[in-house]
């Protein structure tokens, strides 16, 4: 039957009938949303096609905005030079791994020509050889139920000439194509903005009336402003300004000209009304009467405005009672729902949001597995909370859609890079001072940082969709088994809206303690012992853009946007992190990499009477202790005396196993029991570094420093000159510099009294090295805990750092 040659004969003369060779991806549109996806499918090497009407890609830019200004800021200059930290203000700039195809490079204008933008699309698609298939109008998308595709279905497009596509995944990106039309009497008399002539002199002495109160509205009055006798402007909600609602769609300062001359008392005027309860009705000279559906209902006619009967009572002072030229109807746009088949049951949202498709957090059509919605068509995600439906928000939107898919369909894992937890505040704070997509698409996209067993160390997965926490196993092949801590970005919750003064005195927060209640855009972080459920996100309170956590942090707000204060930002960040895993994340260990043996990664521990290392050392570096010091069984404070009695070295020895390394006793140069000491510097130029890391010296403290080592050892008091406890012609050898502090200043104290026990005050004048003193406790803790961490968890092994290296 399938080999007859009538059958063949049919489905040769009807190409829409034969079966098309399914392809992994099909992307509805090359706008910017859908040449984005095009670019990281085509860096992972996927099966994907492009399909878009018009003969070039951006064909939306070529017509609009109708008045070529785009609002989206192309901000060329910022001061850094970090790319990623530049992108949280290029606005128009998709990602790629091509620093040619930044915005800057095509545009000057801080708000920029439509027509930049169509010619940089242009050159993104041709620069990166994007596969897009031009002058292809799909007219109808269907289902075709196949248990063999990824979804249990194949997508079908069919165009209009007859072509069919069949694809596993379809990534819609059309954008809002449909204009948003109101239906009532006289409604069939409005220009539309998207046919409404943009040359002011075709508005001279003209009455007009512009219905609709978004950029667009104030964009067409802002061009005819100054030749017109007034401007009427109607819609049913009030003005919503964007530096109020922080949402970047509500109306931008470039277009609100029309606020002044009706502020300030010059004719134009703003009035709020429902368009339905409206009619308009047009008279014999051409001009065009406002009044309420209710009277026109009442007369039985809606043909013209003589046939009406205008009330002359009490509504006799009727705000738009004057006769309008012409009444233009910017209401905005809707997404084109036609082309879709029954079958895939893509429905629209509900209130505001009912221009848009109905799709989940994850950016999937909830009536159809395998369809995607990306760019401004995805916007009801995060509609008037985020930047979603733009460029500088999509953009990472797109990208992270792209990333379930590899989970998905591929098993690739959600990118994450794995660090010692001792870079756990480093990597928070490197992420909240430059990433450009937590700063985009705040409240949206989150930083996830899962926690490894025993704290040693985390995974850092970036910009994952936050409403998608309860499923983050799934989606990104990570485990989230042993803790997580959420890093995006909020505003205040109670400083933006329509009705709020965002401009009042004491807007701005400075202190630590009061952070949580930061205005302005700034690092909040949640802690999660356990990952949240479904119900728990779901549920979450009100305006919370996450659950309820285990314990959250909000780092204060900053003017700058520069969130590195040592005591402001850092400090409290670090101890909300130690807090929560009840560990110590100071670095006790750092990488040498100013030495004279080049980026070698030499890791200098503390030297100190312990049997062990710290735990979280990554190097593998052992003390030489005696084994018999290591292996007893007296109490700790028995093992630390031998361990001062008998001297350690430094060896460098493999990262497992863990735990001491037996080995020779080293040479009898370390403390004597009973010995007062303090303490003596020693700052060693970085060509004699890795002598010195030979040297047998105990109690000593290493500490690498940009001009070389910089070494921490006793000295006795009661020896001929304070002499170090260093093998003899070592500082001629080495030719250091030798810095020196007199022995205790009670000689009844010991300096190894014990955590609590008092500290000996350094005397004697300041040499030229030493560095003016913090002016606060809390100033002089957030500054040099890092630096000096072994110092402060060791103190009772040593008398404090003199006073020269706490820089």
């Amino acid at each position: 039957m399938w080999g007859s040659p009538g059958l063949l004969l049919t489905l040769a003369l009807h190409p829409a009938l034969a079966v098309a060779p399914a392809r992994d991806y099909c992307v509805l549109g090359a706008g910017p949303a859908g040449l984005q996806m095009a670019y990281f499918l085509q860096r992972a090497g996927r099966d994907y096609t492009v399909l878009e009407r018009a003969p070039g890609p951006g064909s939306f830019f070529a017509r609009y905005p109708r008045h070529r200004k785009l609002i989206s800021i192309n901000k060329r200059y910022t001061g850094r030079s970090n790319a990623e930290f530049n992108l949280r203000h290029d606005w128009n700039s998709l990602l790629s791994h091509d620093p040619r195809l930044l915005f800057k490079h095509y545009s000057a204008a801080y708000f920029p020509d439509a027509g930049d933008m169509q010619r940089y699309l242009g050159d993104f698609a041709g620069r990166l050889g994007l596969r897009v298939q031009y002058n292809t109008t799909v007219l109808h998308v269907a289902l075709d139920k196949d248990r063999r595709a990824w979804n249990g279905h194949y997508f079908v497009l069919t165009d209009h000439k007859g072509r069919v596509y069949r694809c596993r995944v379809l990534l819609v990106a059309t954008g809002l194509s449909v204009p948003n039309r109101v239906d009532f009497p006289g409604s069939e008399h409005l220009e539309g903005y998207e046919s409404v002539s943009v040359d002011p002199e075709d508005f001279v002495g003209q009455n007009v009336l512009i219905l609709g109160r978004g950029n667009a509205a104030f964009e067409t009055a802002e061009n005819i402003l100054g030749v017109t006798n007034f401007i009427h402007m109607l819609s049913r909600s009030r003005v919503r300004l964007s530096w109020a609602t922080h949402y970047v769609g509500d109306l931008r300062a470039i277009n609100n000209g029309l606020l002044d001359t009706y502020q300030l008392k010059s004719l134009d005027g703003l009035l709020e009304s429902d368009l339905t309860d409206l009619a308009i009705l047009k008279d014999r000279e051409g001009k065009f009467h406002v009044t309420l559906k209710f009277f026109v209902e009442e007369a039985g006619t809606n043909q013209s405005a003589d046939a009406v009967t205008l009330p002359q009572d009490d509504s006799d002072n009727f705000a738009m009672r004057v006769a309008y030229d012409r009444v233009i109807r910017c209401l905005g746009w809707n997404f084109d729902f036609s082309i879709f088949n029954e079958s895939l049951r893509l429905s629209s949202g509900s209130e505001f949001s009912r221009k848009y498709p109905l799709i989940r957090a994850s950016y999937e059509a909830k009536g159809s597995r395998g369809l995607f919605v990306l760019g401004t068509a995805s916007h009801s995600v995060d509609y008037r909370k985020s930047a979603g439906g733009f460029i500088h928000g999509f953009r990472y939107t797109v990208r992270a859609v792209h990333r379930l898919l590899e989970q998905r369909h591929h098993g690739v894992a959600w990118p994450a890079t794995q660090h010692p937890i001792t870079q756990l505040t480093s990597s928070v704070l490197r992420r909240v001072n430059e990433a450009s997509g937590l700063y985009q698409m705040f409240g949206v996209l989150a930083d996830v940082i899962l926690v490894q067993e025993n704290a040693t160390a985390f995974e850092y997965l970036e910009e994952f969709p936050t409403q998608m926490l309860a499923q983050l196993e799934s989606l990104t092949g990570r485990r989230a088994r042993h803790g997580l801590f959420v890093v995006h970005m909020e505003y205040g919750r109670n400083f933006s809206g329509p009705e709020k003064d965002v401009f009042f005195y004491d807007r701005s927060v400075g202190h630590t303690e009061d952070a949580w209640q930061s205005n302005f855009l700034h690092p909040v972080i949640y802690y999660y012992r356990h990952l949240p459920t479904e119900q728990e996100v779901r549920f979450r309170p009100a305006q919370w853009p996450l659950p309820r956590p285990t314990a959250i942090h909000h780092i204060v707000e900053d003017f700058l946007t520069d969130w590195t204060a040592p005591v402001g930002h850092v400090l409290p960040l670090r101890r909300f992190l130690e807090n929560c895993l009840g560990t110590d994340l100071r670095s006790f260990y750092a990488a040498a990499t100013a030495i004279c043996d080049g980026p070698a990664q030499t890791c200098v521990c503390t030297c100190l009477p312990l049997c062990r290392v710290h735990r979280l050392c990554p190097h593998g570096f052992r003390m030489n202790l005696a084994p018999d010091v290591c292996n007893s069984d007296a109490a700790d404070g028995n093992k630390s005396a031998r361990g001062a009695e008998l001297g350690m070295g430094l060896t460098r020895v493999p990262p497992t196993p863990r735990g001491p390394v037996p080995s020779p006793p080293p040479p009898r140069l370390g403390l004597l029991p009973g010995d007062h000491f303090s303490w003596s510097a020693l700052i060693l130029e970085p060509c004699f570094s890795k002598m010195l890391r030979q040297l047998p010296v105990s109690g000593a403290l290493w500490r690498c420093t940009t001009r070389g080592l910089r070494v921490l050892f006793p000295v006795r008091p009661n020896a001929p000159e304070a002499a170090p406890l260093l093998p003899a012609g070592v500082l001629e050898k080495a030719g250091a510099r030798e810095h020196r502090e007199p022995p205790a200043a009670r000689s009844g104290e010991r300096a190894d009294a014990g955590p609590r026990g008092r500290r000996p005050a350094p005397e004697g004048p300041r040499t030229a090295a030493r560095r003016p003193q913090a002016t606060s406790r809390a100033a002089h803790r957030g500054v040099i805990a890092d630096d000096h961490a072994h110092l402060e968890d060791h103190a009772h092994l040593a008398a404090p750092a003199p006073s020269s290296l706490q820089g």
